[in-house]
């Protein structure tokens, strides 16, 4: 493969590289969050049933932030996750 081939698929390859890299930082960031979340329901209402706690994992970080500003003077689950 010519040279100037080579320097093609390497920036090529490192576009995608680095948006994995920026994917994989907001998931972890979002798990970190979300595990939060849960200790703080399961702290402030009682325990977390497998398909909230399901939802929670599966949620975009933006999400979990306002359930997290929600939680902290919620009194019960669907107070959190019933909004539109």
């Amino acid at each position: 493969m010519p040279k100037h081939a080579e320097e093609i698929m390497q920036g090529f390859g490192q576009k995608y590289f680095e948006e994995g890299i920026a994917f994989g930082e907001a998931r972890g960031k979002a798990e970190g969050e979300a595990r939060v979340l849960v200790r703080l329901l399961e702290k402030r209402i009682g325990a977390v049933p497998e398909t909230l706690r399901a939802r929670i994992f599966a949620a975009d970080l933006a999400s979990i932030e306002a359930w997290v500003d929600r939680a902290i003077e919620a009194t019960d689950f669907q107070s959190i996750f019933d909004r539109n």
